[in-house]
């Protein structure tokens, strides 16, 4: 066959425009998905930790739709601006080392929010609790603000009712668990913990006081076995207790301090 040189150029130059269009086709795809989100902010906001005490940082995400994404901490890019009050590591957990205040700024896919950590040298904020296997009553002892937390049975959600001035309540899901029927607190009021008993798991949610609002703990829900009834944390705030119903059982599991995630205490 007669090699055609021409011919061959005419086949580079049809190329050519297929290859630019798309390696811009991939620049405008993600320039269109941030356009997308409308804010993005770090969770809780502003919290004060003890030194050596420790607490798990989200980034959320919101869309122009309304919905958002609570970012896993390890596709999230962590730095601390002050290292020397407050460190965090991949997994988005900040660890206070000196009292002071340290700027934390979280980053997913070019969209960044911080949050400013103030450690002290005093111990976890500690919480007075009253009300019953469904409606809890909960008032912070150090700063004064009280929360209401409410199971909704049929409306498989968690309702927030604030006292502050200025605040308002707001409605928190716990899909896919179903049937919310009992709730608990840890000591340190970080953590609210419910037991759906229609499907049978843990709905696990950060508490941010500031705000007045729930956010799902990474990996909620959690199995929590055969009918599950009710709900305690231990006053160390370390291991949590599900009875069942009709059934002698008692199932333990281990907090994790830092992200209030469960694991089993025999694991």
């Amino acid at each position: 066959m007669e090699f055609n040189p021409l011919a061959k150029f005419k086949r580079v130059l049809q190329v050519l425009p297929l290859l630019s269009i798309f390696a811009l086709c991939s620049c405008i795809g993600s320039a269109l998905a941030n356009l997308f989100v409308s804010s993005v902010k770090l969770t809780p906001a502003n919290p004060t930790l003890a030194i050596a005490g420790t607490q798990q940082i989200i980034l959320v995400e919101t869309f122009i739709d309304g919905t958002t994404n609570h970012e896993s901490p390890t596709n999230t890019t962590w730095i601390s601006k002050d290292p020397a009050v407050a460190t965090i590591n991949k997994m988005g957990i900040s660890t206070g080392v000196s009292a002071g205040t340290a700027t934390i700024e979280g980053s997913h896919k070019g969209n960044n929010a911080t949050t400013v950590i103030t450690v002290t040298a005093a111990a976890d904020v500690p919480i007075a609790v009253q009300g019953d296997s469904q409606t809890l009553q909960v008032k912070n002892l150090r700063t004064g603000q009280e929360m209401t937390f409410t199971a909704n049975r049929s409306g498989d959600s968690i309702t927030v009712s604030p006292r502050n001035e200025g605040m308002v309540a707001s409605e928190t899901s716990v899909l896919p668990g179903r049937g919310p029927g009992w709730l608990a607190i840890d000591p340190t009021g970080k953590y609210l913990y419910v037991v759906n008993q229609a499907s049978e798991n843990i709905s696990a949610f950060a508490i941010d006081w500031k705000t007045a609002s729930l956010y799902e703990v990474v990996a909620s829900p959690f199995a929590a076995g055969a009918k599950p009834w009710s709900i305690a944390v231990d006053l160390d705030g370390a291991t949590l207790s599900v009875a069942h119903f009709r059934n002698s059982e008692v199932s333990r599991f281990r907090i994790d301090l830092a992200t209030g995630g469960l694991s089993h205490a025999s694991q």
